[in-house]
């Protein structure tokens, strides 16, 4: 037990953000540089966002749970696109992004020492967003293994790593690093894994609109998953929404009385007026249009990327990311990344360094193509393609 000046073992299990480094570094090269390390999007939201400012009601504490009329067109949402026809706003809580979504769920399932399967290469906060609870993550290859086997049991990679501990399985379609999305069989075979060992299921679907291989499929609307799947969804990659931090998870009525108390006890209510223009967004049929074209914009940077990166790497299904094996341009070792990633910043772009997505992929390295404009996209990789032809010399 610390005492001061002692720190929680919580806390020190934490790792340091790698992307304060990498846009710190970046900086130096002014609007010359290409950050490619960041999942964000060059786009504005669409035009129909409208902000309130002239409602007293806004100036007020809000409801924990989130803004009736909010939670009001996720449900039609969440019965027209996913097929959760159960959802009822009872089964929703806004959060502060699908991050606060996820944090809430975990502790609400896992107490300290359960283990919970993540599986590689993950989303970089999940880590820590188990350790700081206790949790003890269980990473097993997945994604890439699919790629490169489309006929490989997903249930069969993941069940030797099963033990008396394991409370969870998390799991991403589309998948944050790599854009994997999971065929309906697969989603099956983790299903009747969880159903086997009486496993809960987070299920991570924040790119649910970002597919672009297959339609995506909620594993929640397989048999007997509702009642042991939290989904958990957001709005930032959906409609460019990031600096509104608009999350929400979906689970059944046990689960969900909860996760909001958890909720609220650590942010107590996301602010009114962003959740009211959401769902004003939500219901506005332009809102659909708008993701249309996007998802088409998208889909046009990734086949530029994809086109331009000479770095092994498997089309992305899904997502906004190109997960590039940079292995025959360094030499071994944990850190062997690093000086690459160094001369790459010094020549004015920045790639997010594979070791925060899991053990095995420290070689490897994620590009978000969205990041920035279609102009200014080809200028980023052709400095990281010089920078690569450089190393192989």
């Amino acid at each position: 037990m610390p005492r001061a000046p002692g720190l929680s073992s919580a806390a020190g299990a934490l790792r340091e953000s790698i992307f304060s480094r990498l846009a710190g570094r970046l900086a130096g090269h002014g609007s010359s540089g290409v950050p490619l390390h960041l999942g964000d999007t060059y786009l504005a939201p669409p035009p129909a966002l409208h902000l309130e400012s002239d409602d007293p009601a806004l100036w007020r504490y809000g409801a924990p749970a989130g803004e009736p009329m909010l939670l009001e067109a996720l449900r039609r949402k969440l019965h027209a696109k996913n097929g959760l026809s159960w959802a009822q706003p009872g089964n929703l809580q806004v959060t502060v992004g699908a991050t606060q979504a996820l944090s809430a769920a975990v502790r609400a399932l896992v107490d300290p020492g359960d283990e919970v399967i993540v599986p590689t290469p993950h989303w970089p906060l999940i880590r820590g967003i188990l350790t700081n609870a206790g949790g003890v993550p269980v990473e097993v290859s997945l994604s890439q293994r699919l790629y490169a086997d489309p006929s490989l049991d997903a249930a069969a990679l993941i069940e030797p790593h099963l033990t008396p501990r394991t409370v969870a399985l998390y799991l991403t379609t589309p998948n944050n690093p790599d854009g994997k999305v999971l065929e309906r069989r697969h989603l099956e075979q983790l299903a009747a894994l969880a159903r086997a060992h009486d496993l809960w299921v987070l299920a991570d679907e924040v790119y649910e609109d970002l597919a672009y291989a297959r339609p995506h499929l909620s594993i929640a609307t397989l048999p007997g998953m509702a009642e042991r799947t939290v989904t958990v969804f957001s709005l930032s990659k959906s409609f460019a929404l990031a600096g509104y931090r608009l999350g929400y998870a979906v689970a059944p009525e046990p689960v969900m009385k909860a996760l909001r108390k958890i909720a609220n006890h650590t942010v107590y209510n996301v602010p009114d007026v962003l959740q009211r223009a959401a769902a004003r967004l939500l219901d506005d049929p332009a809102g659909d249009r708008w993701l249309a074209e996007t998802r088409r914009t998208y889909l046009e940077a990734r086949d530029l990327a994809a086109r331009l990166v000479s770095a092994p790497h498997h089309l992305p299904e899904g997502a906004t990311y190109l997960f590039v094996d940079l292995s025959r341009y360094v030499g071994a070792g944990s850190e062997a990344l690093w000086p690459l990633v160094e001369q790459l910043l010094d020549a004015g772009v920045s790639i997010s360094p594979g070791e925060q997505f899991g053990a095995g992929f420290e070689r490897h390295a994620r590009l978000c193509f969205t990041a920035v404009a279609p102009d200014r996209l080809p200028i980023g990789l052709e400095r990281f393609e010089r920078v690569l032809a450089r190393a192989r010399e």
